[in-house]
């Protein structure tokens, strides 16, 4: 029988340190990829999203894709189609008026039950990403940065709540509502606006331990975002898109 080679045992050894990859692994990979996306508004409002398409971006078969968008219909953040696909969801201004006031209400929740048990480090954390994405907001190339460090600061905060149920009711609302909010943030490069610093005033109020404060920095972030759509406008069908109003 062949002994094996320094070298062979030495690549065994290596690959003993190697994690298999298993198909529940493949299927929150999936489905992470997939709700950031919907949550940054990386898809539009009524588009449809193939399953096979999807398979082929992501380079995977299409039983994780399955069954990600299972549960992102789930969550609300995707509706099913007649023809068996899925689509981002077209909603009325009434729809996105409640999303508003339950989005300040839990958030605000949970980012007042959040200030007691943040962590000096994660303070430093979310200071940081604070300003790096109000300098990422003025640099139309930048955007794409701005936006996923803004999900990560928001759920930062939110996670350290330390409250599951509040938890899976943001992530709904979030899937639900970015198609719509992204479009927002096209005006924020512009000029210097009101809504700039809220993200450092917010970490100031949370280091301070003021958690009222906290909240209510939060919920005017949330409102300043939402009250960008052109609030003249009545109420609409579904299949008409609503119209974003420029910053004065």
């Amino acid at each position: 029988m062949a002994l094996a080679s320094p070298s062979d045992a030495s690549a065994t050894d290596t690959l003993g340190l190697l994690k298999p990859i298993t198909r529940s692994s493949v299927n929150e990979s999936v489905y992470q990829a997939l709700r950031n996306k919907l949550m940054n508004g990386e898809f539009r409002a009524g588009q449809p999203l193939g399953i096979q398409y999807l398979a082929d971006a992501l380079g995977t078969s299409t039983m994780p894709v399955r069954e990600a968008l299972r549960r992102l219909v789930a969550q609300q953040g995707l509706e099913p189609l007649p023809n068996g696909t899925t689509r981002v969801p077209l909603i009325t201004r009434d729809k996105l008026a409640d999303i508003r006031r339950v989005r300040m209400l839990v958030e605000g929740q949970a980012t007042e039950w959040a200030t007691p048990r943040l962590l000096p480090a994660q303070l430093d954390e979310l200071d940081d990403m604070a300003r790096r994405i109000t300098r990422a907001r003025h640099a139309p190339e930048s955007l794409p940065a701005s936006l996923e460090m803004n999900l990560v600061f928001h759920f930062t905060i939110y996670q350290a709540a330390q409250s599951p149920v509040l938890i899976a009711m943001i992530e709904s609302l979030w899937l639900q509502s970015g198609a719509y909010l992204r479009a927002t943030r096209a005006y924020l490069h512009t000029d210097e606006q009101p809504s700039d610093h809220l993200h450092e005033q917010t970490v100031a109020a949370l280091r301070a331990g003021d958690a009222a404060a906290a909240r209510r920095c939060m919920e005017q972030d949330i409102a300043w975002v939402f009250d960008r759509l052109d609030p003249e406008l009545p109420d609409q069908p579904p299949s008409t898109p609503l119209k974003i109003r420029p910053t004065p």
